[in-house]
């Protein structure tokens, strides 16, 4: 039996996602599919899969992302999908361990990525909110006011997330300067 599941993430929660996708795999539920705010499951045996999540520097088509995932395919790894950069892989835990990302360099690495990629993105969404503004201002018309409250509130939650992120970094390089 398959289930389909809409739930939402932001980018900045890819812990607590992985977390609520392994909860699901460990209740017999495993990950088959994912897409916007959509994720489509299969009935398995409870635990049969783990399930690991990376956000990739490139889209799934780069020459780069498909050796990378030809590379996991070819130690047992199953690429699940991909949705934008966000990269869905499972492993069968009677396989042994499954970890993408697991010393501090790689991680601090997937921060930095995802941290650029929502400050650079976050520019056009201010830059729209902007204009935004001033059409309201010169025209006076609701509708810019609304598109300005939306472009707002998207970018404020862009930067939030982009600040957890870039916290969640420096946390990183901080044990990292530990262990140095």
């Amino acid at each position: 039996m398959r289930k389909i599941i809409r739930k939402v993430f932001w980018a900045w929660d890819q812990d607590k996602e992985e977390e609520w996708l392994n909860r699901m795999a460990a209740n017999g539920l495993s990950l088959i599919s994912v897409g916007f705010i959509s994720y489509e499951f299969e009935e398995t045996l409870p635990g049969e899969y783990k399930i690991r999540k990376q956000f990739m520097e490139h889209f799934r088509s780069h020459p780069e992302t498909e050796k990378y995932i030809r590379f996991l395919e070819e130690t047992g790894i199953q690429h699940v999908g991909t949705y934008t950069f966000h990269n869905y892989f499972r492993k069968k835990t009677s396989d042994g361990e499954f970890e993408l990302i697991s010393d501090l360099n790689s991680r601090i690495k997937n921060l930095t990525i995802l941290w650029r990629v929502l400050t650079i993105g976050n520019i056009p969404v201010l830059l729209n909110c902007c204009n935004m503004f001033n059409m309201f201002i010169m025209l006076r018309h609701p509708i810019f006011l609304i598109y300005y409250l939306l472009c707002l509130t998207m970018g404020v939650l862009i930067a939030i997330g982009s600040i957890k992120i870039w916290k969640a970094r420096k946390k990183l390089k901080e044990e990292q300067q530990i262990y140095d």
